[in-house]
Parts: structure tokens; C-alpha cells; sequence
């Protein structure tokens, strides 16, 4: 109880808990903390992607001091916070508006947990610094953004955490936001508003960038040097906002899961409304929307993610991604205000949107206000504190820190840079550019030379540009020389054109030396080409290898032989070689030419995957599956088994014909992988085909570790398949196991083992396990030959139709009858319907028997009884069957009847297994005119929630709760409750297995619709049925009614018994 209080408070007030003094000693607090070090690790992280996001987001002459910037106000921020910061927002404030605690100031007396909580929060701190860095960048002093770093980190996020959040180390008076039920889970206005408005204030007081308005004051875009870099740090902040929200809970609890999801879900939908708001706005798509798009998302949702349901968070997302775009389209064209990554609208104006529509969109049962509007209230209260407090204390102290210092940089130093200005650093290579182009231009001579700066990254390239200016210098000198060695040249290319002409690698070698190679060498090797020229051929062979191209050099064998080369790293590739002797610059040499036998390697190989494993799965199919049980029970023995478990999914057909192939493609990969996740390394899951799997478990020593195993491989298939679109439906497996040699030694006789185990499964309601037992073959044969006559019965016609009276209470009269399937066998005589109808649904032989009876029900009708009712038990087979309305409506309106006469008796097993197809299917019902029965109601661990979710006409009373009557104490009340509820909701109660008058008594006083059972006849053929009710019965009925107590039914007692109206009307009638 303790557990689940404190995870509704986490979950409803804010991103801390009281915390225990002590550290965390049990195994779930001990995960508690590592879940929150984990997630403070992943926040860490999006101090990287701020650092990715903004560097990229601005001109490449300052990003050097963006990052830097990152970098120092993150470990500002810790320090600050570490040593008053923390104490001010978390410690003891009694009245006080801060908290004011000596074992926090400089975390000098921390527990374990407070560090945990310590490291968690300072993250948060450091994301709030971190957002006014890619305000305020290209034109603000570094030393002034660190002293407005410390004022932030100490003082003013200090001051409104902890009136927000400042009850999270205990209870405080001075946290008024807080008690008022203020709910920001993990920080949208506490961490991300206040970043913004600060940074709102910081781009007031020192203005645009140069530049960055025309001279009519129209915005002129100034686009980043690395969208590239930007969206790699805006992948990282979405990745790391898991963490964000996720860790809030400061505890591993279910609620992980959903938060984590909300998160995803906006920041998805935050990004899809930026693109497809940019693309409106702008008619291409400008990478600042999607990323400002997807940010505002994740931080609007960040205030209720653990309190919105799915679309909530949806609707947060995109509320949130437009106001950050919109907001910061307001702030540049309206306002003239210059914010250079849009952070004022992506945490400012997202964050405010998130806390106010959390109110709006989370249930209100959830909300500490007690209701949406008193909720809204103290929403909008939180915000606008927030907004006073932090835009003003931020203007007014970047207002009096610019009159002592100057906060921005000069127009100069603006236009040279902050990267070589503030930190003496140049990033890129525009110094060569400007050179090589001068070059081409003429402008520049060969003596032109750039000076190589140790350290530079641009010194390598430096380093070549002065190399070829050498090189080029070096050849105007030495013309004569090339002239020489131009014949030379001339014939070296012929060859070396012939070469590469080929797709085959050539080499032209001589005593062991290669002298020249063709492209396709060079990419073979993926060495440069002159590092190939001049090394020796054994270099890249094995000892095996060389001595083979040796003997055939020796031989001058020119046809074809596979050899291995080595490649850089230790690679080896094998490759068809062959070689002949030539004349290469006037001596004699030998080419090579050598074939890359990779692709043809790898297309073995997967030839021989394909036909030994399953395309869809990747498992090892029936073939390699045989060869793998063949081998491990060859080796098998009395000390250590082999276990082989077969496996079958229920009613995958089902799947397939209702939400199509792809599902059932997708439902059985993910079977695969189930399987797979359960098995050892030492052990094999397969596919033998359709939906049919197999196990082989190696070195079982006991038969209760088969048991075990099929065990969890029934449990694993508890959890529903996600067959994408938001659609999950349920599934189950039969599993049966065998041991080996205990059960069978050979392979074949080991599978026919597990198969009859599985038959049994099968056959015994689905959903179950079985390890083989002698003598289960006699069963399985018994029933294997109970499905063949019943597929005889069916050709043969044997089934009857039997029907049992329903006596309406009111008129005391037969009005409908309930069908009852009878098979009198020719041989066996009658075989009863729990016997044959399991084995006739566990075949499929249900749906041609339901619609046999469907049939011969409508005839009864139109023939014999048609001015009655008639209801019918449906299979939940038959229910899934695709065609099951089709053939209804057929039937009906062949027969002439009208649908108003049938009434369709469905269990609660069939809504279980496809919620939403039942709906459509009992609405299609509905539509029609037919009647639904809730049949075996109170039986069901789901009853009641079914009767508010499916149009039911009536509810069947189990003949348990009868026979009960005048037996179990409670009997009475309950059979009253339900019929109640059933008159309550407007619905017929009919009660089964009515079998003494006193039952009858008691549930006509009790207002019952309809009694049915063997004291008003029995099951009987049509020409044989009862079409009233025997008068001596009624007599006798009516005398106990009226003797069990007149003042119970008289209306003027209704209010003291519960009685309604229509059952004192009902007894009355049959008085």
C-alpha cells in the first residue's frame, strides 16, 4: 500500500517524492536508484545534442564558442546548484520563500537517495542554463553569459523549483504552487518556460545579430552551417527525453512505460506538425521547423506526460509544436526579437501551452484541483508566477549587467567570428579555399605558400596545398624531364588503359614484385595504389596461398585456381586467379588477373540458408529440423535427455481471415521470437511450417524441467501481438513435449510422441500443455475417431433438433423455446453435446454443424411454430467464421422468418479473443433485427462490463445460481441482484434449470422475464414438445405464489422489499 500511495503522489505532483532518509537497501529500491542514475545519464546526454543542435544551428566562424559555451554552463550550473542552489529549492523552508537547510548548502550531509535525487536534479538545472546559450549565440561575451549561467543556476531556478517542487525532500509551507496541486511532472515551465523567458530577456537586452533584419526590418534568414549537426542533436534530445520524463517517476514503476510513451508520441507528432507547418509556411522544408516542431512537442508534454492518455499526449504534441513555431514566426517578424535557434517559442511558449493543456486534456479524476477548471486556474496561476518571476529578475539583471560590463561583442569581432575572437581557433578550411581559388583565378603565384598552424584542422590540408604548390613549381622546372619519360609513359597506359577495362583485377608482376596495377586492384585491396606498386606479391598471400602462385608461375599454368588474399585489417577474401607471361616496358613480366569470388561465396551460402531455414523467421525449417533431432537423439542417454517440444498457435486462421496475411506474417515472426528469447544457446527452435513449431532442448536431466519449459512457452503467449496500426490481438498456443529416450529413442518415433502430447493439448480446450504419457494415444484415437463419425453424421443427416419451453412470467404461457443439438448415433445410441461439440469446434466441423442447425431452426419456424421464438447457441468458432451474417441473413430470408423470431445465445469466450471485430459483428447483428443473449451469465470474471459494451437483449441466469436456491445462504440475494440489473438495463432475464416449484416461486416473485427448465418440460423433438404449460402445474404454481406471503407482492410494500413494479404485475398474473 505504502508503495502505491507514494507512486500516486509521484505521479500527480511533481518530479520528486518525500524521500526516506535512508538510502534505498531492498532489491526495488536499489532498482529505484539505478533507474534514476540511468535516466540522469540519458538528460546528461541531451546536454550533448543542446550542444550538436546549436553549434550546427549557427555560422561556422562561432559555433566553436557555442559548444563552448554548452560546456561551461553545464559545469557552472552544477557547481552553482551543488553548493546553494539545491539547498534553495529542496531544503527546509518553513515560511520562507526558499528553502534554507545547512546539511544542503554544499551537499555537506547527503544519504544515498538525496545524492541519487542530488544528480537527477542538477540535470534538470543544467538544461534550464543550457536553452540561453542558442538564444543568445553568435553575439553575447563569453564572460558575461557565465555570470549569467551562475545567477540562473543559483538563484532564480533555485527560487521557483522550489515552489513548485520543494515538498519532494519533505514538507514545506513556502512551497505555495505546490500545495496549491500546481502539476508540472517533469519540468515544462519549471526547467523549460524558465530557460525560455530568461532567454526572452537576454535577447531583449542585447538585441539582433548583424544582419539578421533588412533595412525595412523584414527578418533575413541566417541558416546554420550543419543542418547535418543539428539533426543529429535534436535525435540525441529526443532520445535523451526518455530519461527527461521517464526518470521523473524516480521509480520503476508501470507508469514508466506509458510516460516513456506519451513522450514519443508527442515528440513524433511535434516533428510531423513542424514539417507540415513549414512546408505550408515556406514551400520547402527548412530543417529548423522540423527540429523546433518536434522540441516544441516534447517539452509541452513534459508537464502531464504521466497523467495524458494516448491522444492527450497526440493533441499536447501538436498544440505544443505549433505554438514553438508560430511563436517564434510572432517574435521575429512582429517583435523584431532575434533568437538564434528559436528556443523562447520551443521552451517558453511550448511549455506554457503543455502545464495549461494538461488541464484541459488529462482525466479530471487525475487532477490534484479536483476538476478541469479548477485545475486550469492553478495552471495559468504557476505560469504566469513563472513569467514574472524569471523574464523579470532576467531583464532587469542583464539590464544592470550590461551597464558594468559589456555583455555583447563588437560589430568587429561580431563579423570576424567569436571562434577566433573569444578562443583563438579557426574551424574550417575557407583560408585554402580563398588560395586555391586565387590560384585558378591567376591572381596568386607559384610561390604562393599558407602557413601551417600546429594543431589547426585544417593543417593536414594546409600541409597538401603547400605540397602541390611545390609539386606544380617542381614540374614547371623540370618540363624537359617529363618530355624524356613520355614514351615510357605512353606505353605504361596503353596497358594501363587495357587493364582497366576490365572488371577483373590486374596486376603485372615480376620475380614476386608488383610493378603495376588496374582500379579494380586498388578496390579489391583497399590499399592505395602506391602502396600496392613496389610490394611483394607474398605479402598478401598465406604460405599456402604463395606456394600455389608459385607452382603455377613455375608451370606457366594458365587455367583458373582459387587462392586467398589478405586484406588490410587480417580479411580474407578468396578469389579465382590466372596468369600469363608478357613483355612490359621491354623485359619480360606476368599478369595476373584475379576474380572476387565473394558475391558467388555469399550466394552459396545463402542458397544453402534458404533451402535449410524459413524465409519469414529465419528458423531452421522441417528439413534441417529433422537432421538436428536425428543427430541429438543418436547421443541421447539415460543421464541426459533430449526434450522436443512442438508447438502450434490457436486459431491462427482466425488471423489470417480477419485482419489479413501481413498479420498473420507479423504474429508469427513474433512467435519466432518468443521461442527464440526462451531457448539456451545450446538448444533449436524451428519452424516446421504454417503455424506449426518445434523445440529441441539439449542435456534435460529431469522430466520436470520439460514440464517447466512448456510451462513458460504457454505463459510467454499470454502477452497480445502488436499487429501494427494500433491493433493487438490475442493468441495462445498448445504445446506438447516428449523425452528422449525415456519416451521414444529414434527421432521419428520421439516427434510422433510430442505430436500425440500435443493433440492432447489441443483437444483439452486449447492454451495448455502436455508431456506424453503412456496410454494418451488410446484417448487421442478415441477422439480422432469421434471427429471422422462426425464428419459422417453430417453427411448422413443424424442431428436433431430438440427443443426446451420458456415460460413467460407475466402471461404464464409457452411464447419461445430454446434449441438443443442431439446426436443419436446409429451404433452408439445418443452421445451427449459435451462429448462431441468440443471435438466438433476444435476440428472446424462446428461452423458446417451451426449452420445446420441455423437451417433446420428457420424451418421449425416458418413450419411449425410461427407465431413463436426460437433461441440458438452459437460456437465462438462459428461466431469468428468470416461468413457467419452472410449465412444468417441467407437463411432467414429463405425460410421467410422473420429475424425478430431468433435470438442468437453467445458466451463471454467469444468476446474475449477479438473485442472490437465482436462489436462490429454483434452490431451487424443488431442491425438486422436478430436478439443476443448473454448466455451463463455470473459465470464470467468479466460479466458485468460486458452488459454496458454490447447491445444485449437479454441475459441468461446459470442453472448454478438456481440450483443454489434454498441450499446456499446467498443464492437468493445474488439471483435477485442480477435480475434486477438486468430489469434495470431494460433487458429480458431468463432463468435455466428451473426444476422445482418452490425455484419457480421465488423467481417469479423476484421478477424473473422468462423460467425455463425440466419442471415445464423437457428437451423433445418438435412433434413432441410442449406448446403450453400443464394446467395442474399452473394451478398448483399459482397456490404457492399466492400462499408464500400476499403483503411480499402487494404494491404497498414495494419500497421495503426492492421489488419493481413489473414483478408484483408478474406474480400478480400468475395469481
Amino acid at each position: 500500500m505504502a508503495t502505491t500511495f507514494l507512486g500516486a503522489v509521484l505521479l500527480l505532483a511533481s518530479p520528486g517524492v518525500v524521500l526516506s532518509a535512508e538510502g534505498p537497501g531492498r532489491p526495488d529500491q536499489r532498482l529505484d536508484v539505478a533507474w534514476v542514475l540511468i535516466s540522469a545519464a540519458l538528460v546528461m546526454m541531451m546536454q550533448v545534442g543542446f550542444m550538436l543542435l546549436e553549434a550546427g544551428m549557427v555560422r561556422s566562424r562561432n559555433s566553436i564558442n557555442v559548444a563552448q559555451k554548452n560546456v561551461l554552463d553545464f559545469v557552472f550550473a552544477i557547481v552553482s546548484f551543488a553548493a546553494i542552489g539545491f539547498m534553495f529549492a529542496f531544503g527546509s523552508s518553513w515560511v520562507l520563500p526558499l528553502g534554507l537547510d545547512g546539511r544542503f548548502f554544499f551537499l555537506s550531509d547527503l544519504d544515498g537517495w538525496q545524492a541519487t535525487f542530488f544528480v537527477f536534479q542538477v540535470m534538470f538545472c543544467g538544461t534550464a542554463a543550457t536553452i540561453v546559450s542558442g538564444a543568445v549565440a553568435e553575439r553575447m561575451a563569453l564572460t558575461a553569459y557565465v555570470i549569467g549561467t551562475i545567477v540562473l543556476s543559483a538563484l532564480i531556478y533555485p527560487f521557483f523549483v522550489h515552489w513548485a517542487w520543494g515538498n519532494a525532500l519533505g514538507g514545506n509551507d513556502g512551497v505555495f504552487l505546490g500545495n496549491l496541486g500546481f502539476v508540472d511532472f517533469a519540468g515544462s515551465t519549471v526547467v523549460h518556460a524558465t530557460g525560455g523567458w530568461i532567454s526572452l530577456a537576454a535577447c531583449l537586452i542585447i538585441g539582433p545579430r548583424v544582419g539578421r533584419f533588412d533595412e525595412n526590418g523584414r527578418p533575413v534568414r541566417i541558416a546554420g552551417h550543419n543542418p547535418i549537426l543539428s539533426m543529429a542533436g535534436g535525435m540525441l534530445l529526443f532520445v535523451g527525453w526518455i530519461g527527461f520524463n521517464g526518470g521523473s517517476t524516480l521509480a520503476v514503476t508501470p507508469d514508466v512505460g506509458r510516460i516513456i510513451l506519451n513522450t514519443v508520441l508527442a515528440g513524433a507528432v511535434g516533428t510531423c506538425t513542424g514539417y507540415l507547418i513549414g512546408y505550408w509556411r515556406d514551400g520547402v522544408v527548412l530543417p529548423e521547423k522540423s527540429l523546433c516542431g518536434m522540441l516544441g512537442g516534447l517539452v509541452a508534454v513534459t508537464a502531464g506526460c504521466h497523467v495524458l492518455g494516448g491522444a492527450g499526449a497526440a493533441a499536447i504534441g501538436f498544440v505544443g509544436s505549433a505554438a514553438a513555431v508560430y511563436g517564434n514566426h510572432l517574435l521575429e517578424t512582429r517583435f523584431r526579437i532575434d533568437d538564434a535557434v528559436g528556443a523562447v517559442g520551443v521552451h517558453a511558449f511550448a511549455g506554457v501551452v503543455g502545464t495549461l493543456g494538461l488541464a484541459v486534456l488529462a482525466p479530471a479524476e487525475l487532477l490534484p484541483a479536483g476538476g478541469t477548471f479548477a485545475q486550469l486556474q492553478v495552471q495559468a496561476l504557476g505560469v504566469a508566477v513563472n513569467f514574472v518571476w524569471c523574464f523579470g529578475l532576467g531583464c532587469a539583471f542583464f539590464y544592470l549587467l550590461n551597464r558594468v560590463m559589456k555583455i555583447r561583442v563588437s560589430r568587429e569581432a561580431e563579423d570576424i567570428g567569436l571562434n577566433v575572437v573569444e578562443h583563438a581557433s579557426r574551424m574550417g578550411v575557407g583560408h585554402v579555399e580563398e588560395a586555391i581559388t586565387g590560384l585558378l583565378n591567376g591572381t596568386v603565384g607559384l610561390s604562393q605558400r599558407l602557413p601551417v598552424v600546429a594543431g589547426d584542422e585544417a593543417e593536414k590540408l594546409t600541409g597538401l596545398f603547400n605540397r602541390l604548390m611545390d609539386s606544380i613549381e617542381a614540374e614547371e622546372c623540370h618540363k624537359h624531364r617529363l618530355e624524356e619519360m613520355t614514351r615510357e609513359i605512353e606505353e605504361t597506359e596503353r596497358v594501363t588503359a587495357l587493364a582497366n577495362a576490365t572488371f577483373e583485377a590486374i596486376l603485372i608482376h615480376r620475380d614476386g614484385w608488383i610493378l603495376d596495377c588496374n582500379e579494380q586492384l586498388v578496390k579489391l585491396m583497399g590499399l592505395p595504389v602506391d602502396q600496392i606498386i613496389g610490394s611483394r606479391m607474398s605479402d598478401y598471400l598465406s604460405d599456402e596461398s604463395w606456394e600455389t602462385v608459385f607452382s603455377a608461375i613455375r608451370e606457366d599454368r594458365q587455367g583458373g585456381y582459387e587462392i586467398e588474399i589478405r586484406l588490410p585489417g587480417g580479411r580474407r577474401v578468396a578469389v579465382e586467379a590466372r596468369g600469363r607471361d608478357i613483355v612490359y616496358r621491354g623485359e619480360k613480366a606476368r599478369v595476373g588477373c584475379l576474380v572476387d569470388l565473394t558475391e558467388r561465396k555469399e550466394a552459396e551460402r545463402r542458397i544453402r540458408h534458404l533451402a535449410q531455414h524459413d524465409p519469414l523467421t529465419g528458423l531452421p525449417n522441417r528439413g534441417l529440423f529433422n537432421e538436428y533431432l536425428a543427430r541429438t537423439a543418436d547421443i541421447a542417454d539415460s543421464r541426459r535427455s533430449v526434450a522436443l517440444i512442438l508447438v502450434d498457435l490457436d486459431r491462427f486462421k482466425d488471423i489470417n481471415d480477419i485482419h489479413g496475411h501481413p498479420a498473420g506474417d507479423v504474429v508469427i515472426r513474433e512467435t519466432a521470437r518468443r521461442l527464440s528469447d526462451l531457448i539456451g544457446r545450446q538448444d533449436v527452435a524451428a519452424r516446421l511450417g504454417g503455424d506449426e513449431f518445434a523445440v529441441i532442448l539439449n542435456n534435460v536431466v529431469f522430466e520436470s524441467q520439460l514440464e517447466d519449459f512448456c510451462r513458460r512457452i504457454v505463459a510467454a503467449f499470454g502477452e497480445p501481438f502488436d499487429i501494427g496500426f494500433g491493433q493487438k490481438v490475442s493468441g495462445s498456443v498448445s504445446v506438447g513435449g516428449a523425452l528422449c529416450p525415456i519416451h521414444a529413442a529414434e527421432g521419428e518415433d520421439l516427434f510422433a510422441c510430442a505430436d500425440v502430447a500435443l493433440y492432447q493439448a489441443k483437444n483439452s480446450g486449447r492454451n495448455t500443455w502436455f508431456v506424453f504419457r503412456p496410454g494418451m494415444n488410446a484417448e487421442i484415437e478415441r477422439r480422432r475417431e469421434l471427429e471422422v463419425e462426425l464428419k459422417l453424421a453430417i453427411e448422413r443427416g443424424e442431428f436433431e433438433l430438440h427443443l426446451q419451453p420458456r415460460v413467460d412470467t407475466v402471461a404464464g404461457e409457452v411464447t419461445s423455446y430454446e434449441a438443443l443439438l442431439r446426436w443419436p448415433h446409429p451404433e452408439r445410441g445418443f452421445i451427449g453435446p459435451a462429448e462431441f461439440i468440443q471435438v466438433a469446434e476444435a476440428s472446424g466441423n462446428i461452423v458446417e454443424i451451426g449452420a445446420w442447425v441455423i437451417r433446420e431452426a428457420c424451418r421449425l419456424l416458418a413450419e411449425e411454430l410461427p407465431d413463436h421464438h426460437i433461441s440458438i447457441n452459437v460456437s465462438p468458432v462459428q461466431f469468428r467464421h468470416p461468413g457467419f451474417i452472410e449465412m444468417l441473413g441467407e437463411n432467414v430470408r429463405r425460410s421467410g422468418v422473420r429475424p425478430e423470431q431468433i435470438e442468437l445465445e453467445i458466451t463471454e469466450s467469444v468476446l474475449i479473443d477479438d473485442d472490437r471485430r465482436a462489436q462490429q459483428i454483434l452490431k451487424g447483428l443488431k442491425r438486422m433485427g436478430f436478439g443476443i443473449a448473454l448466455d451463463d451469465f455470473g459465470t464470467g470474471y468479466s460479466s458485468l462490463s460486458y452488459l454496458s459494451r454490447y447491445p444485449f437483449d437479454t441475459i441468461k441466469l446459470d442453472r448454478r445460481f438456481v440450483a443454489n436456491l434454498g441450499v446456499v445462504d446467498s443464492a437468493e440475494v445474488i439471483v435477485r441482484t442480477i435480475i434486477d440489473l438486468g430489469r434495470g438495463l431494460g433487458m429480458k432475464v431468463v432463468a435455466e434449470g428451473v426444476e422445482t416449484i418452490d425455484e419457480a416461486v421465488f423467481l417469479v416473485a423476484s421478477g424473473c422475464s422468462e423460467i425455463q427448465g425440466f419442471l415445464f418440460g423437457e428437451p423433445q423433438p418438435v412433434g413432441r414438445v410442449q406448446r403450453w404449460c400443464d394446467p395442474l402445474l399452473m394451478a398448483d404454481l399459482r397456490g404457492r405464489i399466492v400462499a408464500a406471503d400476499a403483503d411480499r407482492i402487494a404494491l404497498g410494500n414495494l419500497s421495503a422489499r426492492g421489488q419493481s413494479e413489473s414483478a408484483v404485475l408478474a406474480s400478480a398474473s400468475w395469481a
